[in-house]
């Protein structure tokens, strides 16, 4: 990375950033993460404008493999001079575009910072005497609460923190409190959305449920950082849900059916089924695996945080009748290869390529909506339990964190039936 010019108050240049482009990106209009971030603080009306290096990204020519970083100098008034930061949070994301459209924020917002003179000065007070307080908007605290959580959720979940954050912003300014202090937003402001979910919006129960928990979850943000006292989302009262009716287990028939229609037009597609099966995986997660995780000598799959669902590592065992199918069918190439890749043998296949290629091959069977290419998940632990499978194999085999987790997913599968009491020898 070449060296960024230093700049002073009254120079017109601006430097460049290696080819960033700032025209298209996604610009939340809260300054206060940076600032918390890397201990800027805004100047005094007294004070000129000090010097800085502005901020650039270094993608180690765009190699993954390498930690990236966002570099910039700021004066620090303590020490006299300029002072190298930097931030590796682009290295949460796993691909390039990824990479590079979180720099393009975090280098906009960190050079318009510089640029209004925000320095580094761990002395410097209020008239008060007391440490200065950063004060945010209903709406500036939201968006700075989601940047905040993003480096820690998965890219498939920020779109849906992201839609939970724009219907409540839409809310608070149609409301017109989109700019009050936040710290004046209470339970009651909370009631009222959740009523807005409901009754406005006419949301199910599940739906405004996950709302209400994406939104909390931004509000401990900001209790957590001393924004706010309270969480207003915390002792809302969750709507009742109704059992959901998708992604139906299949019935043993059914399952004979659709077998001999896959398994003779798109043998692919079959195998794609039986991970599911087989393995309890998500098709998420069956399209991210590479031949490095299928361990088939110990029996194992190994599941890497970042494909799945709870963000944690995992092993899932390969039954015997998977095993045999997986030493059929002769697929296993390099560690680093996708077991299912897309067309260009880089990248695996699009996230909803096997659905659609699923959909297309059951049309004939005419089934109902509620049968998905995730049913065979539920139709794995059905078949498993109906014959003897213990529950603590299926919580293992699951990646449930507990057997109450294990045993709520049964129920809400119609297997709350205790089998077991009846093997009780007769007297």
């Amino acid at each position: 990375m070449g060296s960024n010019p230093i700049i002073h108050p009254n120079d017109d240049q601006r430097p460049h950033n290696q080819g960033v482009d700032f025209r298209n990106s996604a610009f939340a209009p809260s300054f206060g993460a940076s600032c918390a971030k890397f201990n800027l603080t805004k100047l005094n009306s007294q004070e000129e404008k000090y010097p800085f290096k502005a901020a650039r990204l270094n993608d180690c020519n765009g190699d993954l493999t390498k930690r990236w970083y966002i570099e910039f100098y700021a004066w620090d008034v303590q020490k006299d001079c300029l002072v190298r930061k930097r931030t590796y949070d682009a290295n949460h994301y796993t691909t390039s575009q990824e990479r590079k459209r979180y720099a393009n924020r975090m280098i906009r917002e960190i050079n318009e910072l510089l640029d209004e003179g925000y320095h580094i000065d761990v002395g410097k007070t209020v008239e008060s005497g007391e440490e200065e307080r950063k004060s945010f908007t209903l709406s500036e605290a939201v968006e700075y609460a989601l940047e905040i959580k993003r480096p820690s959720i998965r890219a498939t979940s920020y779109a849906s923190y992201k839609s939970t954050k724009n219907k409540f912003l839409e809310w608070a300014k149609d409301n017109r409190i989109a700019t009050m202090d936040i710290t004046y937003f209470d339970k009651l402001r909370a009631i009222y959305f959740d009523d807005y979910l409901l009754v406005h919006c006419d949301y199910s129960a599940r739906t405004i449920n996950g709302d209400i928990s994406y939104i909390k979850s931004f509000f401990q943000v900001l209790v957590d950082r001393e924004i706010i006292t309270n969480n207003p989302f915390q002792k809302l009262k969750k709507h009742k849900e109704a059992s959901s009716r998708r992604n139906l287990a299949l019935s043993k028939n059914q399952i004979k059916k659709i077998k001999k229609v896959i398994e003779k037009k798109d043998k692919q597609l079959w195998l794609f089924v039986q991970f599911i099966y087989y393995c309890y995986l998500r098709p998420n997660e069956v399209r991210q695996l590479t031949f490095q995780h299928i361990h088939l000598e110990k029996w194992q799959i190994f599941i890497p945080g970042h494909i799945s669902k709870n963000g944690m590592d995992g092993y899932v065992t390969i039954p015997e009748a998977f095993a045999r199918e997986l030493k059929k069918s002769g697929i296993f190439k390099t560690d680093n290869e996708y077991v299912f890749q897309s067309k260009n043998g880089i990248k695996p296949v699009s996230k909803n390529v096997m659905g659609w290629r699923y959909r297309q091959l059951v049309k004939e069977l005419a089934l109902s909506k509620s049968y998905t290419l995730y049913s065979w998940k539920h139709s794995g632990v059905v078949s498993a339990y109906n014959a003897g499978v213990d529950i603590k194999t299926l919580q293992k085999q699951c990646r449930h964190q507990s057997l109450e987790q294990t045993d709520i997913y049964l129920k809400s599968l119609g297997l709350d039936e205790n089998k077991a009491i009846n093997k009780i020898p007769e007297l």
